[in-house]
């Protein structure tokens, strides 16, 4: 397994500058994969990740345990906390972990800092069920389905029935995220 301080290296690497949600996204994923027993993440491929925020926090889980959105191993779900639950399908075992922590202070040294406090201080850990089936998995669709309103494919069972059993995205089903403009 890496050093804290070789994750935290890759972290800043690829997120571009040392923050307090590095280091609490370093030491999040390290406590899960400790947990888990896991000492080559970049090659273990039977662990999920929900994080519940888009910040710098995301950027080091996923540097750390090698879960990425493409390959289906992260699924983020913008909630707005500093949180992620850790699921390993081996196990079919799972914990979330809260930053519960208050914030460095400015002018602080923040690698200090964090040093001085445990996990215990940093994190509210909680073992939780995970509401994941097949359509979840990584690997390719499970399922194809052409809305019936835009044409656009749904695949993975994220489309939504309508009282007569059309399948239809969540986009025509009023989910949108944006609102399509006229020229």
């Amino acid at each position: 397994m890496r050093s804290f301080e070789e994750d935290l290296s890759r972290a800043i690497t690829f997120h571009g500058h040392l923050c307090g949600g590095q280091i609490t996204g370093v030491r999040m994923a390290r406590y899960a994969l400790k947990y888990f027993g896991i000492e080559d993440p970049d090659h273990y491929r039977d662990l999920i990740v929900y994080v519940e925020c888009d910040r710098c926090l995301t950027d080091a889980i996923m540097v750390v345990t090698g879960c990425h959105p493409g390959k289906r191993r992260m699924k983020c779900l913008d909630f707005g906390k500093q949180a992620a639950t850790f699921f390993d399908l081996n196990r079919n075992e799972a914990i979330r972990l809260v930053n519960v922590s208050e914030k460095c202070p400015k002018g602080e040294d923040t690698k200090a800092w964090f040093a001085a406090r445990s996990d215990e201080d940093l994190f509210s850990v909680q073992k939780v069920a995970v509401n994941y089936t097949d359509l979840d998995a990584p690997g390719k669709p499970h399922s194809h389905v052409i809305c019936a309103v835009c044409g656009e494919e749904v695949t993975d069972g994220r489309e939504v029935k309508t009282g007569c059993g059309k399948a239809i995205c969540r986009s025509c089903a009023g989910q949108a995220y944006y609102e399509v403009l006229q020229p």
